[in-house]
């Protein structure tokens, strides 16, 4: 077992309480991102789709677009609009800091003709030339490499976002880009670790893969570029994420996004919000991680009924990604429940980190840790109230993703699992906003 919690607070920055961060939050898994910064020492903001379009940009420093929802870059940039693609572009140009892990990476980048005419706007977002190994004729115009770890090689006296980094260091894939060796890229892709899954793999096809492709290519994991006056960082891969079965547990990795933020200009203080936290939400949050655990204790045994052409992910079965998801999760909502029940109420910063419903019409997005809870809940008994005698068959790792059990429980990180992991790094990060009792807060898998 290992504490994250203190991991992370390993790696605190002063310079990070100057800095006015915000987290896109109407598309995609941002609690990974608020998390760290939280527990980093900085105060980090939701900002919707409809406040870039409105200009308040101009009210941060840097902007970080995390990994995508289930319509991954489609369900980042549809909510925007061309007023804030164009917006979000000129911000850059002006002086702003664009940091994307995964699908949030993609905007930035010369994506493939198939890739812009299905995604309009992000010809509006482009902001350089550079072009991702992996890109595809295909509908979503970027072929995955698979899920899990990697290695991946820090080359000594190198790139500033690998500073402080060893020789080799591994970081969570998630079907996202990899980079060209070109000038700005780092982090050259070695092999993939065993805990990782091609995606030729999670369809059951034999032959050379994306991942095999990508690697002989030279591919790289990070990019950075001057855009006018500002500035893009983008992470291909996840180094927010961590290595256990729900990306807790930060790896080493998390290190290049500490390297991120320190070459971000500081503008002027942030002004987090204050609110009231009340007993009521709190209460409602603790009973639902609570009936969230026992629904989870009880659909363990359902494992036993995968078909046999469950996709593999994150280098698991199907069946072990099962269990360890559900294992994993009632593991966080154990130590969550006390710490909900006990957890003070009254005047706090950013109290919408616990309680705050999601916009409508969100690809996932931000949700407070009570709705995440709630959403988690939903799937959990949906999982439990179907029969594995009508469970459908696969047709893909990613499709039925909204009905098939395996992936309303275990799938990906927007699966229930994910979202219990989402509510935990939100109470964390809501923890270290207002200074609250953090010393036994969770222990998790590394």
């Amino acid at each position: 077992m290992a504490d994250w919690w203190k991991q992370a607070r390993d790696h605190v920055q002063p310079h990070l309480g100057s800095l006015r961060v915000g987290v896109y939050a109407s598309g995609g898994a941002p609690s990974h991102h608020i998390g760290l910064l939280a527990l980093w020492g900085g105060k980090p903001t939701p900002v919707y789709a409809d406040e870039i379009a409105a200009g308040k940009l101009s009210d941060f420093d840097a902007v970080i677009f995390p990994g995508g929802g289930l319509l991954a870059m489609a369900g980042q940039l549809k909510p925007m609009g061309a007023a804030g693609a164009t917006n979000l572009r000129r911000w850059v140009e002006s002086g702003g800091t664009y940091i994307g892990s995964c699908a949030g990476s993609c905007h930035p980048l010369r994506m493939s003709d198939p890739y812009l005419e299905a995604q309009p706007l992000a010809a509006q977002t482009q902001m350089c030339d550079l072009t991702p190994v992996n890109a595809a004729a295909g509908e979503w115009g970027l072929d995955s490499p698979g899920t899990g770890r990697m290695r991946v090689e820090a080359v000594p006296g190198g790139h500033p976002l690998l500073e402080g980094l060893e020789s080799d260091f591994d970081i969570i894939h998630y079907n996202g880009p990899l980079f060209p060796p070109a000038e700005g890229t780092a982090g050259r892709v070695l092999e993939a670790a065993q805990d990782f899954t091609p995606f030729e793999r999670s369809l059951g096809l034999e032959g050379e893969t994306t991942f095999s492709r990508a690697v002989k290519a030279g591919a790289r994991v990070a990019y950075r570029q001057a855009v006018g006056s500002g500035q893009i960082i983008l992470f291909g891969s996840h180094p927010e994420f961590g290595a256990s079965t729900l990306q807790l547990g930060w790896l080493p990795a998390a290190r290049m996004l500490a390297n991120a933020l320190r070459l971000v200009p500081a503008g002027g203080s942030p002004k987090p919000a204050r609110g009231e936290l009340g007993r009521e939400s709190l209460e409602h949050a603790c009973n639902t991680a609570t009936a969230l655990r026992q629904t989870l204790t009880k659909i363990i045994s359902l494992g036993e009924h995968l078909p046999d052409n469950t996709p593999p992910f994150l280098g698991h079965s199907g069946p072990a990604l099962w269990n360890a998801a559900i294992i994993e999760a009632i593991q966080v909502l154990e130590s969550l429940e006390p710490w909900l029940a006990n957890c003070p109420t009254g005047s706090f910063e950013a109290p919408y980190l616990l309680d705050c419903e999601a916009r409508p019409d969100q690809d996932f997005g931000f949700a407070g840790a009570r709705q995440l809870l709630d959403r988690a809940l939903e799937m959990a008994r949906r999982a439990e109230a179907t029969p594995p005698s009508q469970w459908p068959p696969f047709t893909g790792p990613y499709n039925e993703f909204l009905s098939h059990p395996y992936h309303l429980v275990a799938a990906v990180y927007l699966s229930a699992g994910g979202l219990v992991a989402g509510a935990a790094l939100q109470a964390a990060a809501f923890a270290a906003h207002n200074g609250l009792p953090t010393s036994e807060f969770f222990a998790l898998t590394a």
